[in-house]
């Protein structure tokens, strides 16, 4: 949250401010951290009390939790799978990074399923939803890389096929005009230009 709060962009005399309604405020930011904030006090105050007068509620607890957290993971990668189709590009987004954190999201969900079991599935099955998303975006980020890719090298390809016509297309006219002038100057004797002889004979 602190990194958030420190690297949220705002207005500076060199970056004047967006749009209203294209750029999010600060005061956004601040209560988005604040929300967080009283969402970690809340979680925390009634583990405690949870633990301390009332253990046998401890399971439903912990699955409400997972279900929770289940449901904010997802509201966290839908808009940034649906931004990524829209864009029809991985933007900035790092592909190595998930291609790491995609197994091991599932590694980490069978490492505690193991050790659990289906009564922890409130555990690991946020992790598995996870991968299951991030897997997904990972996807589709190659599949856009990856034809991106091959649209930049067609234009390449392309590009070069054109230049060279051009070349070929100028040396062709060039070698034409080079003839014209050549023959207009040996053929009219009496008509006189920038390539006809100050002194000659005869004249």
């Amino acid at each position: 949250l602190f990194l958030f709060l420190l690297f949220f962009p705002r207005a500076t005399p060199l970056s004047p401010p967006k749009s209203p309604s294209t750029n999010p405020s600060y005061l956004t930011a601040l209560l988005v951290t604040a929300t967080c904030i009283i969402h970690a006090i809340a979680t925390f105050t009634i583990s405690l009390v949870l633990i301390a007068r009332h253990p046998d509620h401890l399971q439903t607890w912990a699955n409400t939790l997972g279900i929770l957290a289940t449901l904010l993971a997802s509201i966290q990668y839908f808009p940034q799978l649906y931004t990524t189709f829209q864009l029809k590009h991985v933007g900035s987004l790092s592909i190595p990074m998930m291609c790491i954190q995609t197994p091991g999201s599932f590694v980490w969900a069978g490492s505690l399923a193991a050790r659990l079991g289906r009564e922890g599935w409130s555990s690991w099955g946020v992790y598995v939803v996870t991968g299951c998303l991030q897997g997904g975006l990972l996807g589709m980020g190659i599949y856009y890389e990856v034809m991106d890719r091959r649209r930049r090298k067609d234009q390449e390809t392309h590009r070069g096929v054109e230049n060279e016509n051009v070349s070929v297309n100028g040396d062709v006219w060039g070698s034409g005009t080079d003839g014209e002038g050549a023959h207009e100057v040996e053929g009219d004797g009496d008509e006189r230009n920038e390539q006809t002889p100050l002194l000659r004979d005869g004249g």
